[in-house]
């Protein structure tokens, strides 16, 4: 195992500097600064956990409420406000991130608000490696592959299939490479995303206010189609499962006899298209159906099928989506949808970087970080989301 003596060694500098750019003690000049990191990288070093949590103990004022996660919440502060982060902790590491598909509008928010807080928190443009795993499982592997190879401090990684995960997970680890999981678990990785079950349970029981408000309760109801993704694993099927049990809970286990569970793909149109039609086949004389989908572009492709099949007439349908992207925006602007569960995929990078930044410091995050959840409706979206 390398120590401090040999990276300074490596970088041609004293100990005592190597120190002050680890623990970010004191300014060193960006020469210096990437000379140490570029050493500890090809010695693939990693600091005394031991000696560093000793070290801020000995330094936290009497009588001052010490926080676990006290690093990641203070990044957490600066990245809300949109401010430069402290010290810059991203000076001179270099970052990975791989989108779970690029064009998607979800992701692309997502992907900027992660570059918008990377340059936050220091990060040079030229140390920020961005791929596209394009929602294929293959293309996932082969970037985790790419990343891999030029050896990052960190990998953020954003990708659909929880088996590729598992692999990925694991090639990581064997490199010492830390991962951040987003939406979809890795195994031994911190998750920032969505808590599936709540947004299940919201939009679930906002489904069941809408029921009861629109068509007097559940005896009115022909058909409530859950588009599921089973690729992502059990944690994202909780997303639509919540609505199920949301129902259940409201109008009571008899609520089974008229579900619908299909998969609905993995975030695209087509997928969307394609189940909703076998679904309206399947049952022909379903007139009052309540929907949702794992995002708004597979509920793009239910509002086509539900056209083409000559059954959109939008006071026997109620339409829940998950996400609200600029897509599931116009959606409810325009009364395709009823209401939407948000996850703010804006803010996304509000919460990855500050983890990504407490890592790189040796420091403790939190195992699940979940972003936060809003009911959105037409008459509500102002407030959230104001036109320009």
């Amino acid at each position: 195992m390398s120590s401090m003596k040999d990276v300074a060694k490596l970088a041609g500098v004293s100990v005592a500097t190597v120190s002050r750019v680890v623990n970010q003690t004191a300014l060193v000049d960006e020469h210096t600064r990437r000379k140490v990191n570029e050493a500890i990288r090809k010695l693939h070093y990693r600091p005394n956990l031991m000696a560093r949590s000793l070290r801020q103990q000995r330094i936290q004022p009497r009588g001052a409420t010490f926080s676990k996660y006290g690093v990641y919440e203070k990044y957490r502060e600066y990245a809300q406000r949109e401010e430069p982060y402290p010290g810059c902790p991203g000076r001179g590491k270099r970052l990975g991130f791989a989108a779970i598909f690029g064009i998607q509008p979800f992701c692309i928010e997502v992907e900027q608000s992660v570059l918008k807080q990377a340059a936050l928190a220091g990060f040079d443009k030229r140390d920020i490696l961005v791929l596209d795993n394009q929602y294929e499982p293959d293309v996932g592997l082969q970037n985790a592959e790419i990343i891999l190879s030029q050896r990052p401090d960190i990998f953020v990684e954003y990708q659909a299939d929880v088996k590729i995960n598992h692999i990925v997970a694991a090639r990581f680890l064997e490199a010492g490479i830390p991962l951040i999981a987003v939406d979809v678990p890795v195994p031994g990785a911190p998750f920032v995303g969505v808590n599936n079950w709540q947004v299940a349970t919201m939009g679930g029981k906002y489904m069941a206010k809408l029921l009861m408000e629109r068509w007097g309760g559940w005896h009115a109801v022909d058909l409530v189609v859950l588009l599921q993704c089973p690729t992502g694993g059990e944690i994202n099927m909780l997303r639509s499962e919540g609505f199920a049990t949301a129902l259940a809970e409201i109008f009571g286990e008899q609520v089974e006899a008229k579900i619908v569970r299909k998969d609905g793909g993995i975030g695209r149109t087509e997928q969307g298209r394609a189940a909703m039609t076998e679904t309206l086949t399947a049952y022909p004389e379903a007139k009052k159906i309540a929907v949702t989908t794992l995002n708004e572009e597979i509920m793009e492709g239910v509002i086509l099928a539900l056209k083409e099949a000559g059954r959109w007439q939008r006071d026997n349908l109620i339409v829940i989506t998950l996400g609200v992207d600029d897509l599931g925006k116009t959606q409810i602007r325009e009364g395709l949808s009823d209401a939407g569960v948000a996850f703010f995929p804006e803010k996304y990078g509000e919460y990855i970087l500050p983890a990504v930044c407490a890592i790189l410091e040796d420091a403790p995050v939190p195992s699940h970080i979940y972003v936060e959840n809003a009911i959105i409706t037409r008459e509500n979206i102002v407030q959230f989301y104001p036109l320009d």
